[in-house]
């Protein structure tokens, strides 16, 4: 899918009223920037663009493609929204049982940053946004930032385990440079979708990736140990050398969308390959006799920490409704 930032976008006359087409490229309360021609341009948000009833959220997110409106003041107004074509990156929104926050749209990868120090490394989230990624339909990286910070032998254990797997895995650091070419890479021509814990370090890898960047950095806080928010909205920056990026606020908890608790295998590789070897058909890879995934985390062919993540975010997941109908 060619880069959000690089579509060309059509530009026409209609009734005396500039029409033109973009990309979102940032959301706030009742308006939007939209990316059109090359120019960022503000822009209204009518009410069907915005909240709906309760129980869902706004119905367009970053790098949604849009029809607007261009007014003489240089203004616009979102008239359309076209059909999504690529991948998603969607959580569960804050305090509703079933909505969908989708946090960016036609996106073609997720690269989930975490630090091995300051803040230590989250394994609980990385695989939660891990298996977000796969459910969404993206590529993954996972790139583990701070390395000025740890010795090698703290995280290359990790970085194996998860190229072992098939995700791209790059080890980073924003203060002396290691790992940026590599990062610059991961991101060159694609539309890539930043997300990790409060304090990782997003922006200011982003800013090694691209120096220039307006983007604020913060510190880890002395009293939580957690990051402190710098970016406070999702933001989508075209590259200089290809591609663009999508930078998301960070995150201290990531509530999973629509999956149900019999997908969620097929959301781990390691389990994935191991479909239909249990003894039993609707085995939960928890307690049942006969397990495969169990035997396979006994015998050391999967990660136990990997196997942690998979019990705690089944046990996060509501229970099967015999009454919903599947995808």
């Amino acid at each position: 899918m060619e880069p959000a930032c690089s579509i060309p976008y059509e530009r026409r006359s209609v009734l005396g009223m500039s029409m033109a087409e973009g990309v979102i490229i940032r959301l706030d309360t009742g308006a939007c920037i939209v990316l059109s021609d090359g120019r960022p341009v503000r822009c209204s948000l009518p009410g069907k663009w915005r909240l709906r009833k309760r129980g869902e959220t706004r119905p367009i997110a970053v790098g949604d493609r849009v029809r607007l409106t261009l007014l003489p003041t240089g203004e616009g107004v979102v008239e359309g929204v076209e059909p999504r074509t690529g991948g998603k990156l969607s959580r569960k929104a804050a305090g509703e049982r079933e909505a969908e926050q989708v946090v960016a749209a036609n996106v073609d990868q997720l690269v989930v940053v975490a630090s091995v120090a300051e803040p230590e490394l989250n394994r609980r989230l990385l695989d939660r946004l891990v298996v977000s990624g796969e459910h969404g339909g993206l590529e993954v990286a996972v790139c583990l930032n701070k390395i000025d910070l740890a010795d090698g032998a703290a995280y290359e254990p990790v970085l194996a385990l998860y190229r072992r797997l098939g995700y791209r895995a790059l080890a980073t650091s924003a203060v002396s440079g290691a790992g940026v070419e590599d990062l610059r890479a991961v991101l060159r021509g694609k539309t890539s979708v930043f997300a990790g814990q409060s304090g990782v370090g997003k922006s200011a890898l982003l800013m090694s990736v691209q120096p220039g960047l307006d983007l604020r950095v913060g510190d880890v806080s002395a009293a939580t140990g957690k990051g402190k928010h710098t970016t406070t909205a999702v933001s989508l920056l075209p590259l200089e050398f290809g591609g663009c990026v999508v930078d998301t606020p960070g995150i201290r908890e990531f509530a999973l969308y629509d999956i149900e608790r019999d997908e969620l295998e097929h959301c781990f590789p390691e389990m994935a390959e191991r479909f239909g070897r249990c003894r039993f058909a609707d085995c939960s890879h928890r307690q049942e006799p006969g397990c495969a995934i169990v035997a396979a985390v006994k015998g050391g062919e999967i990660d136990p920490e990997r196997y942690e993540s998979y019990c705690r975010i089944y046990e996060s997941l509501p229970a099967p409704d015999p009454t919903r109908r599947r995808r």
